[in-house]
């Protein structure tokens, strides 16, 4: 069920350029890469008094008017991308504005909806992936995180530092998990635990994790469960 919040980023404008006549194969590319699914297109010339013309760079030429319909979340990412491409902060380039659509066809509506947010998902993910990967290729350390049963986090330690660690800093919890994966790995839904967090070299981080899976794993008694996670920015440590 849709937020009221999710509502308003999807909630349709009409977007609306007057544009040169010769920019307009590339604002139709433009949308094409926008994924833009519906819009329409017709040429004109401006009714305005002159000197309102004049004021736009509108006067003595013909324009094209295109307008679309798309959900307001889109709406910034379309100026941004249209302002790197066309010359609308030159005098005659053309203008864009965004009208609020008080009424649409459901079929139209739920169109818009499910392939916007289809793009919006695309996006985020090819965003996520971005940044974990340029987040990899310069971060210097990691994170290794272990969740044991109480009472190994030593042996856990112990093996960490065997395979180069300089250490990790042990925290007492409890581990909470559904029946389905309890029997699935093999743990209780609900026990104490021991967690240790390591700060590591990035270098290190394979043979440390290796070590204590070895030691402490999901088939040993310790129970353990090791994950790691990037470090973005790190300070206080030997590089």
């Amino acid at each position: 069920m849709a937020t009221s919040q999710d509502s308003n980023l999807f909630a349709p404008r009409l977007l609306v350029f007057i544009t040169r006549l010769e920019d307009e194969k590339h604002l139709e590319e433009l949308l094409d890469d926008l994924r833009i699914p519906i819009f329409y297109q017709c040429r004109g010339k401006g009714t305005a008094p002159s000197e309102m013309l004049d004021i736009f760079g509108l006067s003595g030429t013909t324009r094209v008017i295109t307008a679309g319909v798309v959900p307001k979340c889109m709406v910034r990412e379309i100026f941004e991308q249209l302002e790197q491409y066309l010359p609308v902060r030159q005098r005659g380039g053309g203008i864009a504005i965004t009208i609020p659509v008080t009424g649409l066809q459901h079929p139209v509506l739920q169109m818009l909806n499910d392939e916007m947010r289809s793009i919006a998902e695309e996006r985020i993910n090819e965003k996520m992936e971005g940044d974990m990967a340029a987040m990899q290729e310069k971060s210097e350390f990691t994170v290794i995180w272990v969740s044991v049963a109480s009472g190994f986090s030593d042996d856990v330690v112990d093996a960490a530092r065997a395979a180069g660690a300089k250490g990790g800093t042990v925290m007492k919890g409890r581990r909470r998990n559904s029946e389905r994966v309890g029997q699935h790995l093999g743990l209780s839904v609900q026990d104490t635990q021991e967690f240790v967090m390591i700060v590591a070299p990035k270098a290190k981080k394979s043979e440390i994790m290796s070590a204590i899976c070895d030691a402490c794993g999901l088939r040993t008694e310790a129970h353990g469960v090791v994950l790691s996670l990037p470090v973005d920015e790190v300070v206080g440590l030997e590089r």
